[in-house]
């Protein structure tokens, strides 16, 4: 593999897990499963989610008036063979609940609810790189969080 397949195979891996992010705090759901491989696998909270349905629909344990935006940084990812990928990403999540559906912004800077690492393998499918399994790890969180 050369140096510029390698680049590639990165950035695609890398904007897998911004999209992610990005599509989930737009509550976006279908289009941050799509990230996933069909039998891909989030776990989080507690609770291993398999399947792109299972990705999605575990966004309903969040308040529906919570807005949620992830600050991502530190995305280091590991080529493993042309086919497979796996990565480390910082995250910090900040969460606030006004109590209604379309609030009026900004709204209050509350400090952040966690600071943790998404562990991510990747996958090449038919569709393109996908995330075939992510662990979020959180590392710190707020006292009082959920």
């Amino acid at each position: 593999m050369d140096a510029d397949e390698q680049r590639r195979i990165e950035h695609d891996c890398r904007n897998l897990v911004m999209a992610v992010a990005q599509h989930g705090d737009h509550l976006r759901l279908d289009e941050a499963a799509a990230q996933f491989a069909e039998d891909g696998v989030w776990r989080r909270g507690g609770k291993a989610w398999q399947g792109r349905a299972a990705v999605a629909a575990s966004y309903s344990l969040l308040p529906a008036t919570q807005v949620t935006r992830h600050m991502s940084a530190n995305s280091l990812i590991t080529i493993l063979d042309p086919d497979h990928a796996e990565g480390v990403t910082y995250y910090v999540a900040y969460h606030h609940d006004p109590g209604v559906p379309d609030p009026a912004f900004p709204l209050p800077f509350d400090e952040p609810f966690s600071l943790g690492e998404w562990h991510d393998r990747f996958v090449r499918t038919p569709e393109g790189w996908r995330i075939s399994h992510r662990e979020t790890r959180r590392l710190f969180q707020r006292r009082g969080g959920h």
